[in-house]
């Protein structure tokens, strides 16, 4: 923006706008408020800065450059104001209050922009925060106006800056996730800044103290010793260490921040957290968490609990459970607690007495509140809201409400204008649709007006006091404004499409010109009388950009001029045209038609393109014109001749392109305004050069209005930035001949009052009587260019109406015939039907409908064919990366019988880096291997015996980590014993990577073998089953054999090929091959006819040979013997002789080729079954060798996920190292750092104590001086005798006592409402006038004169002044002691950190070491070789011993060993058990038999021969008798089964119905549920009613009594109701149990 900066000439014609004085400006958008003393508060919107007396409501302004302000802060104490504007390497100024006089200015502390300003609350001191780049803490002393001391902020940016009010030293920094307390460290003439940080809690953490922060160094560095399976599956790209970074936590985030009277900071959070630091202790706690959810009951408790603190106790709420998210953004300490608010606009005043805040009260504002003021006084808050409302509260008041300050709204200004004729009032719109109407006089709000729609353009009307309002919808709004403090809609109309860009009047006040971006200019009658009556419209191309009349009342009065400034595709065109003012009595020649466009040659319509973008038009007579160039930024004036545009001349313009242009009333001066917010004047006669006024921020948006009062002598101006300013002349500061040209516009407003005067008269009586509108039309209503064309066409079509009918009967009877002429077309022959093209009557429209159609259908192809282009695309891309990228593309084989399936390895094709790593890997390891045998060589030669190496013994597969060497011979890796270095790792892993291609590239081998085999396998299969198919041809057969065929996944290219049966759609075919395709059938149909004629050799075939040039035995064979005739015609007993031997001869040959048919088809069935069998066993072999490849894939994949898990180990060892190497130097840069601070420090404290020194010195001078001058007193008064000198050297060492007037100041009855309010006094001063009071006369002895009296008081006052001074010093040697002790300290703490951070650095190298030295190896252990208990997912090694084999077998040998002696031992005692267990169970036995023989013979002693025993004994066939009885058993327990079925599913049936009756005597259940609910919220309602009607009806002497008394009862009452609930709920449970058995089982 910088770079765009010129200088606009100034001549002494210009000077009399530099004499433009801001009258007021009105405008606020929740920037901050600050008091610069107890009534004066002072609020910044753009470029204006506004003085408010809140007592009075007068204003004062103070205008920045051409910048708008930025932060600000003030200092009450020194009345003094300092202020950053917006703009790069912006000072810092200081004015004084009221007289706006330059105080100082701070240069070169910041590149773009300060965040933040603080005064300190006493001294010359003040700190800034910078923004970005520098990121800078600043401490001025603005009287020399020097920076002190600066720190960097970079690594932690701030937004807020505060000072302690009750100790200058300490400071408080937030950023957005920061929070930083300083101290301000002073010594002499040094200063020094020293921030901590403190660590900020994440958003849940709970209320309550926060835990002490431990050492960032005490963690240690402990990598994962186990592999995961997901580091497994990511081999090359490993998850980190799972270490834990406090920093990357998530923290709050401070919005707002203020100071306590016990040194502490309350810190609010976005989320509704509120924070208390106490930097005595330096411990932050958190006060409130909304985001922490304390364990609590049901919300239904919770109410209750709610109400009956409401009721009973009336106790403040807990501020954890009512602050949320937004009610912490602004907050002010007071004496008596917190306010807080934010967003949610409540403004609360917390407890922070107790343990937990309360909110002792609160105030809702209902708008956000985005910052609070205290008045110096303390009695006083404002609250300031964006919406532009400011409210005060006097907090000390009994029952203190909120008073709103002043409501001046808030957003863009988009319109305002003077209201005719006085010009005492404006009316200025915003664009959210808030109407206002302000006083000029006294800059007050006279009234405003919402109209609920957003507003383009505002313009008053100078034939009556009314304004007519664009809005975006359309419409055209007309106000009232005869009564300025109740403005009305009057009148409304929907004139345009879209929206009102620009409106304009003619200077007779009659006519009003609106255009917009639908191609019409509107001309409306502006006089009440004539309802506002649309007279007729003008087309315009394109988009309006700006409207202006000019009227020469004195000239032309029936003829005004309007220019019309519009853009388009073509480019910007200007429409110039002569309107009559007396629209609505011209002829009809005027229009062009019934809907009142204007004709052309009537009002001389003319449309000039414009080389540039017009962004406005303003007319300074009929043919001269004023608009500014967009893209060059100038001004051009230009004349219009005969429809030919002639420029006269060009103006610098704005700094920003766009902009408009306006023009005084009297026609001499012209204003232009743009988004850069300035406003800058010119006159006609002298247009090069301008005055450039800023007014408005640039930021915000610029100006957008500027308006010349009627009589000039006011100038109004508003902008994006919401501020709407009024500019005067400064008369006293104008010369003569200035104010001559200033008061030259009054002169010519007189003439255009005194010829309006009439008519405004009556039109203001008209508008008074029109009654005012509710509400705003809907903006979908009709336009009145489209009523106005309705209306026409209605009459139009009333008015041709029987002709019309006529038209339409005719058309009927026309399209009957040409129906039954189309359906007699189809009905002739083909050849004589005509196209149905031919019978269309309106080929124009027929054509129109194919082109539309032809159109639509080019569209679809467009649209299809970028599909298929991206889809084309998209298929190209899956193609390289899954198809070209491939080395070896992947396939798979599936077994002939079986769902087996085996792929091969795909494998990518190698970049070139890649190829180079594993080249150099290769080299690396050949270079090595070349050393490695050359050392090997010489020791051999040097061996002295001369014995045979050995050679170097081969690495086991259990070493090497895999079976990779088992199917691949050359492969080459190092020793996993000597992987020590990452750059070895690496190598390492090169040669795996190589290793595993191989691998792959060898089993690919395989399956490219057994790939070949299955393809010929299939061609030798679809040979023999062309075979079978002719056999089961010639067996007439109907089984069906299927040739197999290799599957898609066996043939991926089949995937890149889209075959004709996979599109379900039929093909589109271009006209080209539909006629290519026509011309082939057309062929292939010649051909046929031609085959179908006679053809002499075919039928010679046919019927010679039955149309085979071959003869096969077999078909010989199917053929029938044809029978004699005569064994056809006539009956064997009719046969001659001759006969019955051809008949013996063809039954004869019958049977021999019957036997011959039958050996043909045995035959047939023996090579069938040859070939199928063949078939099976060629597929069994094929299956037998696939799964073969199938367990050498196996192994294979093992070997590979071998190697894989290697590069993952070695990957995760690098990352491991690299880790420890970072650390390692993170922890080297600290310690580098610490020494660097330390030696700081150290040269810090030697120049402290080589000051302190020099100080010292100088203190011995001044005591020397001290004693001197005592002794010089003496001498001073030797003329006096000896009494008088005694008694005047007693007075000389007297001095005042000052403990009784501290006591005094203390016990002062007096006390501020300020908290921080802290009486500091000068002990000096009060030193100095204690003894000032010593010397008066009447502390003078009477033995002395007032001659020596004098003589002796100055003598002492050089005394006291010595002594001053020595205490003085003495002070600063002590504050330098202190400082030095403080650095000293700090040298320590920073040598015991270094000492700290020298122990984790070297406890971390040996960390280091011996990880390095501790490698990891893969090893292959068999089934058997591990002894470790597996674990939950996989093996842990980390406490397991690696033992050498030899070692388990000698301790296996000798466990073997003892086992078979104990085995043998165990044998033996095995042996003589079993014989005693053997002779025992023989003797038991024995025994049983005994006893069973001896039961026996007692049964048949005493067996009683019964009935049944005798039928059993003579029933000869006993085992039917039993079938029998077995039957009649089964038949009796299924008849019980049947009834056991019928009884369950009755029982069934039964449970049904009464669980239906259980779910609804609950739903019984559950309404009375809510009827007891509604019951107890009547309960609470009717007792609030009663309680409300007893305090109006009982006296005031007996209501506390009586309201005692009916809560009693009431209580009494609601607690006989909830017993009579409970026992109804006990009975419908009793009932309910009832309907069903309680099916509970007891113990």
């Amino acid at each position: 923006f910088t770079t765009l900066l010129y200088t606009i000439k100034f001549e002494a014609g210009m000077n009399c706008f530099k004499k433009l004085d801001l009258a007021w400006s009105q405008g606020y958008d929740g920037h901050t408020l600050q008091f610069i003393d107890k009534k004066t508060v002072i609020s910044v919107s753009g470029c204006m800065m506004k003085f408010i007396d809140t007592t009075t409501g007068k204003e004062k302004s103070h205008r920045s450059g051409i910048n708008p302000f930025g932060a600000f802060a003030v200092n009450p104490a020194a009345n003094i104001i300092a202020y950053a504007e917006k703009k790069l390497n912006p000072p810092i100024q200081l004015i004084s209050f009221p007289e706006f006089e330059q105080v100082s200015t701070l240069t070169d502390g910041c590149m773009m922009e300060y965040v933040d300003i603080a005064f300190a609350p006493i001294g010359s001191y003040i700190l800034t925060c910078s923004s970005l780049p520098d990121f800078k803490l600043s401490l001025w002393d603005y009287n020399s106006g020097t920076i002190l001391t600066t720190v960097s902020l970079k690594s932690y940016p701030g937004n807020s800056i505060s000072f302690n009010p009750l100790n200058w030293k300490q400071i408080c920094v937030t950023g957005d996730q920061s929070l930083h307390v300083g101290s301000i460290e002073t010594a002499n003439d040094k200063y020094s800044i020293k921030l901590v940080g403190i660590d900020l809690p994440d958003p849940t953490t709970p209320t309550g103290p926060m835990a002490e922060q431990k050492d960032v160094y005490a963690k240690k560095f402990v990598p994962s010793p186990i592999l995961t399976a997901e580091s497994v599956k990511i081999a090359s790209t490993l998850s980190p260490l799972h270490e834990k970074y406090k920093d990357k936590l998530k923290k709050v985030a401070p919005v707002s921040h203020c100071w306590s009277a016990a040194n502490a900071i309350y810190i609010g959070c976005t989320d509704g957290q509120l924070l208390y630091h106490d930097t005595t202790t330096n411990v932050l706690s958190v006060l409130t968490n909304p985001l922490y959810e304390i364990p609590s009951t049901s919300f239904s408790e919770l109410k209750i609990r709610e109400e009956e603190d409401d009721d009973e106790n009336m106790k403040p709420k807990s501020a954890q459970r009512v602050l949320i998210k937004g009610d912490l953004e602004a907050m002010a300490y007071y004496q008596d607690g917190l306010f807080v608010c934010g967003a949610n606009g409540n403004l609360r005043l917390l407890n922070l007495d107790t343990s937990s805040p309360e909110v002792l009260d609160s105030w809702d504002t209902k708008s956000v509140i985005s910052c609070l003021a205290w008045s110096t006084a303390y009695d006083k808050i404002l609250l300031g809201s964006p919406n532009g409302i400011v409210y005060s509260l006097f907090p000390s008041n009994k029952n203190a409400d909120l008073n709103i300050l002043f409501n001046i709204k808030c957003g863009p200004i988009i319109g305002a204008d003077f209201v005719s004729p006085s010009n005492s009032q404006i009316i200025s719109s915003r664009q959210n649709g808030v109407v206002q109407i302000w006083s000029t006089d006294t800059a007050e709000q006279l009234s405003s007006l919402h109209l609920g729609a957003e507003v383009s353009t505002l313009a008053c009307c100078q034939s009556s006091r009314s304004a007519f309002i664009g809005l975006t919808s359309g419409l055209i709004v007309v106000l009232d404004l005869n009564s300025p403090e109740s403005p009305r809609i009057v009148f409304e109309n929907k004139i345009h499409e879209g929206p009102i860009l620009s409106i304009a009047f003619d200077m007779s006040g009659k006519l009003l010109f609106s255009g917009s971006n639908d191609g019409h200019i509107i001309i409306m009658d502006t006089r009440a009388s004539n309802k506002f009556k649309c007279l007729g419209h003008i087309d315009i191309k394109g988009t309006i950009t700006g409207i202006h009349s000019f009227h020469q009342l004195k000239v032309e009065k029936e003829w005004c001029y309007v220019a019309v400034s519009s853009v388009g595709d073509a480019g910007s065109v200007l429409t110039h045209a002569r309107i009559p003012v007396d629209l609505h009595l011209q002829p009809k020649e005027a229009f062009d038609d019934d809907t009142f466009h204007m004709s052309q040659s009537y009002i001389n319509q003319s449309d000039c393109k414009i080389d540039f973008d017009a962004m406005s038009i303003t007319l300074v007579n009929p043919s001269t014109m004023v608009t500014l160039d967009a893209a060059q930024k100038k001004a051009v004036i230009f004349t219009l001749n005969a429809g030919k545009i002639t420029e006269v001349d060009r103006a610098n313009g704005h700094l920003l392109k766009g902009g408009s242009v306006t023009i005084s009333p009297h026609g001499k001066w012209i204003g232009s305004y743009s988004c850069d917010g300035q406003i800058i004047f010119r006159t006609i006669d002298n247009f090069k050069e301008g005055v450039a006024i800023p007014c408005h921020s640039h930021f915000q948006g610029g100006a957008s209005l500027l308006k010349f009062s009627n009589d000039g002598q006011q100038v109004l101006s508003g902008g994006k930035d919401g501020v709407i300013a009024l500019w005067k002349w400064n008369y006293d500061a104008l010369a003569t001949d200035e104010k001559g040209e200033v008061l030259g516009a009054v002169d010519a407003s007189r003439g255009r009052y005194a010829s309006l005067l009439g008519l405004r008269k009556e039109q203001d009586a008209v508008l008074q009587n029109m009654s005012a509108l509710s509400a705003l039309k809907c903006a979908s209503e009709s336009t009145w260019l489209e009523k106005v064309q309705k209306e026409v066409r209605e009459m139009k079509d009333k008015t041709f109406e029987p002709k019309i009918n006529e038209l339409k009967n005719s058309i009927s009877e026309l399209k009957e015939t040409v129906l039954g002429m189309i359906q007699g077309n189809e009905k002739v022959d083909l050849i004589e039907q005509l196209k149905r093209h031919e019978f269309t009557l309106d080929i124009d429209e027929r054509q129109r409908l194919l082109n539309e159609g032809d159109d639509e259908i080019d569209a679809i192809k467009e649209s299809v064919e970028i599909e298929n282009l991206a889809m084309l695309f998209l298929k190209e891309l899956i193609k390289k990366e899954c198809w070209d990228g491939m080395a070896v593309v992947g396939k798979a084989l599936s077994l002939f019988t079986g769902e087996l399936e085996v792929s091969n390895f795909p494998i990518k094709k190698q970049t070139r880096e890649e190829k180079e790593e594993i080249q150099h890997a290769l080299s690396q390891y050949s270079y090595e291997a070349l050393e490695a045998e050359q050392v090997v060589y010489n020791s051999k030669q040097k061996d002295e015996e001369g014995e045979e190496d050995e050679g170097v013994p081969e690495t086991s597969t259990s070493l090497y980590g895999s079976h990779s060497k088992k199917y691949y011979q050359g492969s080459t890796q190092y020793s996993q014993f000597n992987l020590h270095a990452n750059q070895r790792k690496r190598d390492q892993i090169g040669l795996i990577k190589n290793t595993i291609i191989h691998l792959k590239n060898a089993f690919n081998k395989e399956f490219d073998e057994v790939y070949s085999s299955k393809k010929q396998e299939i061609s030798r299969v679809a040979e023999r089953t062309d075979r079978i198919r002719q056999i089961l041809s010639d067996l007439k057969s109907n089984d069906t054999v299927t040739i197999p065929k290799l599957k898609d996944i066996e043939n991926p290219e089949t995937f890149l090929v889209v075959a004709d049966e996979e599109i379900g759609v039929e093909r589109y075919l271009t006209p080209e091959e539909e006629a290519e395709r026509a011309e082939k059938e057309r062929l292939a149909e010649q051909k046929r006819l031609l085959e179908m004629a006679d053809n002499a050799r075919e039928r010679a075939l046919d019927t010679m040979m039955h149309g085979k040039l071959e003869i096969r035995p077999e078909d010989e064979l199917q053929k029938d013997l044809e029978k004699p005739e005569f064994m056809l015609t006539k009956a064997e007993n009719q046969w001659n002789e001759d006969e019955h031997k051809l008949a013996k001869e063809f039954e004869k040959k019958e049977k021999h080729l019957m036997e011959e048919r039958e050996k043909y088809r045995k035959a047939l069935e023996a090579e069938l079954k040859k070939l199928q069998t063949a078939n099976a066993e060629g597929m069994a072999s094929f299956d037998e060798k696939l799964n073969k490849l199938f367990r050498l894939k196996i192994e294979y994949q093992k070997t590979i996920y071998q190697e894989e898990l290697k590069i993952v180990r070695l990957s995760r060892s690098i990352h491991v190292n690299e880790k420890l190497e970072s650390k390692d130097s993170n922890l080297s840069e600290i310690l580098e750092e610490f020494k660097q601070s330390k030696l700081k420090t150290q040269e810090e404290v030697a120049e402290i104590k080589r000051s302190i020194d020099k100080l010292r010195d100088e203190h011995e001078l001044i005591i020397q001086d001290d004693k001197a001058i005592e002794k010089q007193f003496k001498k001073d008064f030797v003329d006096l005798d000896s009494f008088t000198l005694d008694v005047l050297a007693k007075l000389y060492k007297r001095r005042p006592k000052l403990v009784k007037l501290k006591t005094q100041t203390s016990e002062n009855p007096l006390r501020s409402s300020n908290p921080f309010h802290v009486k500091v006094e000068d002990p000096d001063k009060q030193f100095l006038e204690a003894m000032a009071e010593l010397d008066a006369l009447i502390h003078k002895p009477d033995i002395l004169e007032v001659e020596i009296w004098e003589r002796f008081t100055d003598a002492r006052k050089i005394k006291v002044d010595s002594e001053l001074e020595v205490k003085r010093h003495n002070q600063k040697i002590q504050d330098l002691n202190s400082y030095l002790q403080r650095k000293v300290d700090e040298d320590e703490a920073m040598r015991n950190k270094i000492e700290k951070a020298f122990q984790h650095l070297n406890e971390l190298r040996d960390q280091k070491l011996k990880f390095l030295m501790n490698l990891e190896i893969q090893l292959l252990l068999k089934q058997g070789q591990v002894e470790v208990d597996p674990g939950v997912f996989a093996n842990k090694f980390e406490n397991a011993l690696l033992i050498h084999r030899s070692v388990i077998e000698d301790l296996n040998s000798q466990i073997v060993t003892l086992g078979e002696g104990k085995v043998a031992a165990m044998i033996d005692c095995k042996d003589y058990y079993k014989n005693i267990h053997l002779l025992e169970w023989e003797h038991e036995k024995m025994q049983m038999d005994a006893e069973d023989l001896n039961a026996k013979t007692r049964d048949i002693q005493t067996l009683r021969v019964t009935k049944e025993l005798q039928v059993f004994l003579f029933e000869e066939n006993n085992a039917q008798r039993m079938q029998k009885e077995i039957q009649t058993l089964e038949k009796t327990i299924k008849l019980n089964e049947n009834m056991q079925l019928k009884k369950t599913g009755d029982k069934k049936r039964i449970l049904d119905r009464l669980n239906h009756l259980i779910k609804e005597k609950e739903a019984e259940c559950a309404t009375l549920d809510e009827e007891l609910k509604e019951l107890a919220v009547s309960l609470v309602e009717r007792q609030q009613i009663q309680e409300a009607c007893v305090a109006d009806l009982m006296p005031a002497a007996d209501q506390r009594m009586k309201d005692i008394v009916a809560r009693r009862k009431l209580v009494d009452l609601a607690k006989s109701q909830s017993q009579e609930v409970a026992v109804l709920r006990a009975e419908v449970e009793r009932l309910r149990m009832k309907t069903f058995p309680a099916l509970v089982q007891h113990n």
